[in-house]
């Protein structure tokens, strides 16, 4: 079993009971300890960026944490790829516990992290274990262009329903059930596959609130995820730009490679 848990957002009204200061950290991890009833966690990770406060106060208290043996790895969720960078470079010249893991949002609606997050991790050697697989339940095969579900995360949470309010997103999970039906998947297996053959993936986090509902995300692994299926289902979505918006670099009209 593998313990991980985050800290950043209010655990209550006190100015101080948030935000990754020392004081917030030290203390939060320490309830964490108390309410897990484990001596220590495997994997603490910043549920977010702080723009207040100083990133060397952070990765000092994080790295305090690692030394006094109450934390064994680091990560950093919802970071930009900069930002992990520059931790990445204040630890190393500090001698400090750096991040190992990261934890951004990764599905075929949502594909971002390919532009800068996932070859930085794959530069720096840094895992990454991604969430939000069927983007709140999108790709679930119960959304369409005008097919919705009784319930469900995207109607009952203004949060999701603003990530993923963008008409075309509706237009790609329908087309994505569709090819899922086609080759005879469940939409949600193959969601999960997706996600997880990306090359620079450690692996996707999949959630269920039932049995039912975690079987179909379990048998992802029994897809063969070659890359003209992997192609395939990628071409239902836009493929975002590269990170200097030089589209003509994934053509042979470029200045070429070295």
């Amino acid at each position: 079993m593998i313990i991980t848990s985050k800290v950043y957002f209010p655990t209550g009204d006190d100015v101080n009971s948030r935000g990754s200061t020392r004081k917030h950290i030290s203390a939060s991890v320490e309830e964490s300890l108390r309410r897990l009833g484990t001596d220590y966690i495997d994997l603490y990770f910043l549920h977010r960026f702080d723009d207040l406060t100083s990133l060397e106060e952070t990765l000092s208290v994080l790295n305090d944490l690692v030394r006094q043996g109450k934390v064994l790895y680091l990560g950093a969720s919802n970071f930009a790829a900069w930002q992990v960078a520059k931790a990445l470079g204040i630890s190393s010249r500090q001698g400090w516990s750096r991040f190992e893991c990261m934890q951004p949002m990764y599905n075929l609606v949502k594909r971002q992290v390919e532009v800068e997050i996932l070859p930085l991790a794959s530069s720096e050697n840094v895992a990454v274990i991604s969430y939000s697989p069927l983007g709140g339940g999108l790709l679930s095969g119960k959304y369409g262009i005008k097919k919705r579900p009784k319930e469900g995360r995207l109607l009952e949470n203004e949060m999701y329903n603003n990530r993923y309010n963008d008409p075309i997103f509706y237009e790609i999970a329908e087309k994505f059930t569709s090819l899922a039906e086609e080759k005879s998947f469940s939409p949600i297996s193959l969601a999960v596959a997706w996600v997880g053959s990306h090359p620079d993936v450690t692996a996707p986090i999949i959630g269920a609130r039932n049995c039912e509902q975690l079987k179909p995300s379990l048998e992802s692994v029994k897809i063969d995820m070659t890359k003209e299926l992997r192609a395939e289902i990628s071409a239902l979505s836009l493929e975002p730009p590269p990170a200097t918006d030089r589209n003509e670099e994934r053509t042979e009209h470029n200045y070429g490679s070295r």
